[in-house]
């Protein structure tokens, strides 16, 4: 088994026995360590304050909102997109326009933040994350390992951030009216309309694996056995048209 497989089973056990948020915060890290990673980072938006779990230094965490970083942040900017993943690095942070960004690179680095690679996730109802693993050196190894294995990085953020809104109550109560979120709709939309997988997965610019996963988690939120039936029970609702 590849390491990055090995890592996502790791991340799907950890959380299944996890409850708390220091528990998210171990096993974060140790995916992070079996991936070759020094950092993991879960970072949360909606409609209260953004929720950080990660292990990054509580200095450094500290600094990037007291400098309001997230404000111009391109891994948030991209983690609102909703595009899938993003390698970033030191220096190419220094190619972003404004000198607020590049001014986070620069205090990043004194931190030992240097490279890494960001999920993003779109949570619906304006909600958005981002899970990123991070080193202190740049690697082409890192760089080639999460090419090669895109699909299983997506899923592990998407992975820790459906257990986080599940089991630390991430979720505001105005998401009630529906047990889906913005992907899983989209997915199961596509899904009424006769498209496949790999139809939904080009679609949507992700890959069909993560289209399963949302899937998945749709029919287990509706307590429908097989699409089918959840695509019934969605319409029912009016939860997709």
């Amino acid at each position: 088994m590849k390491t990055v497989e090995r890592a996502y089973q790791e991340l799907v056990d950890g959380l299944h026995s996890s409850g708390a948020e220091a528990e998210f915060g171990r096993v974060g890290q140790r995916v992070a360590e079996s991936m070759g990673f020094r950092y993991f980072a879960y970072l949360g938006f909606g409609e209260a304050d953004p929720v950080l779990i990660s292990s990054y230094p509580k200095r450094w965490s500290e600094h990037y909102f007291g400098e309001a970083y997230q404000d111009v942040d391109p891994v948030v900017a991209f983690a609102r997109s909703g595009r899938s993943t993003l390698q970033w690095t030191r220096d190419g942070g220094h190619r972003f326009p404004l000198r607020a960004q590049k001014r986070l690179f620069d205090d990043a680095d004194e931190f030992g933040i240097r490279h890494g690679v960001s999920v993003a996730i779109a949570g619906g109802f304006d909600r958005f994350a981002a899970f990123t693993f991070a080193v202190d050196e740049v690697s082409s190894a890192h760089g080639r390992m999460v090419t090669e294995s895109n699909d299983i990085v997506q899923l592990i953020g998407l992975t820790f951030h459906a257990h986080a809104e599940a089991k630390l109550g991430l979720r505001p109560a105005s998401q009630d009216a529906s047990p889906l979120t913005q992907r899983e709709r989209e997915c199961l939309t596509w899904a009424a309309r006769g498209k496949s997988m790999e139809a939904t997965a080009k679609i949507m610019g992700v890959t069909p694996r993560v289209v399963k996963f949302h899937l998945d988690n749709a029919r287990a939120n509706l307590g429908a056995e097989t699409l089918p039936q959840a695509v019934a029970i969605a319409l029912r609702r009016h939860v997709i048209r």
